[in-house]
């Protein structure tokens, strides 16, 4: 039986609607390696928006010294010279965080008193005694693999010494962005509560400019520039911010600046209070992708 012409695309239009419903409730893959499958999909709004980035991208341009990214689900990496590296100092605690995790995991270790007496004061106090301990225990090679797990493409170890690694902003914010597959393994919740309990004298730059809608995991790192047998003076902070609503982004701030109020610290409240200053788009109850 042939249908008549003015039937046919009614039936194309139906066709294409069953085709776009079973698609949208395909298992899609996330930056943070996470499985995410639904009948909606969120609106694809980015945060911080456009206006925001292109707002700090002219007051990094203005410093002169300093570097950022942003990286979040719909727009992906943004930021400003953010494959431009930097020696690490601090930062690089967190990695070695994972990278000790991963050795008592493969190792099959128990994350004993003694090693939770040097991965606290490493991380919530920023002890560099504590990180040499670790140091010695994850070396070079440990660091390595958590940067390549990480789709960190441009870590560079410095050997002997964890604090001049370079880094950039870009794959310091892959880092957080994947920090719960970083930090994976049977203490995962252990780990990641300790970036999240950074003493109060280091709480300065991004936590600073958040509202009680966000919870934060970070890690700062910072250097004068009297230290002997280094690049000079950096400040930096990296995060990992996630809102109550569901917003989910990293962002890592760096620079060659001093650390303080009139320098680094300055600096990293700038990019953080310009990115973030509005709050979250209203997604109106669309799952999490």
């Amino acid at each position: 039986m042939r249908l008549p012409s003015r039937i046919w695309p009614a039936i194309v239009v139906c066709a294409l609607g069953l085709i776009s419903l079973a698609s949208s409730g395909e298992a899609r893959e996330g930056d943070d390696g996470s499985r995410a499958g639904s009948t909606k999909i969120w609106p694809q709004i980015a945060y911080p928006s456009a206006r925001a980035i292109r707002g700090t991208q002219r007051f990094a341009a203005e410093r002169g010294d300093v570097a950022f990214a942003v990286l979040e689900p719909y727009s992906g990496l943004r930021g400003y010279d953010p494959d431009r590296q930097f020696s690490s100092a601090s930062v690089t605690k967190a990695m070695l965080l994972a990278a000790e995790l991963r050795r008592l995991r493969e190792e099959d270790e128990p994350l004993d008193a003694g090693t939770r007496g040097l991965l606290e004061p490493m991380i919530t106090l920023s002890d560099n005694g504590a990180a040499d301990s670790i140091y010695a225990r994850v070396g070079d090679d440990g660091l390595e693999e958590v940067a390549r797990r990480a789709g960190m493409t441009d870590f560079v170890a410095t050997p002997g010494f964890w604090g001049g690694d370079q880094i950039t902003a870009a794959d310091v914010a892959r880092f957080f962005y994947r920090l719960d597959a970083n930090l994976a393994g049977p203490h995962h919740a252990y780990a990641k509560g300790l970036l999240a309990r950074i003493t109060s004298s280091e709480r300065w730059g991004i936590p600073e400019v958040i509202d009680s809608g966000w919870t934060v995991w970070f890690k700062g790192g910072w250097r004068p520039a009297e230290r002997e047998n280094t690049s000079g003076p950096v400040t930096h902070q990296a995060a990992l911010l996630e809102h109550r609503g569901g917003e989910r982004l990293a962002l890592a701030v760096l620079s060659a600046e001093l650390p303080g109020s009139g320098g680094g610290f300055s600096a990293i409240t700038g990019v953080a209070g310009r990115l973030l200053a509005n709050a979250p788009p209203n997604r109106d109850g669309w799952p999490v992708p």
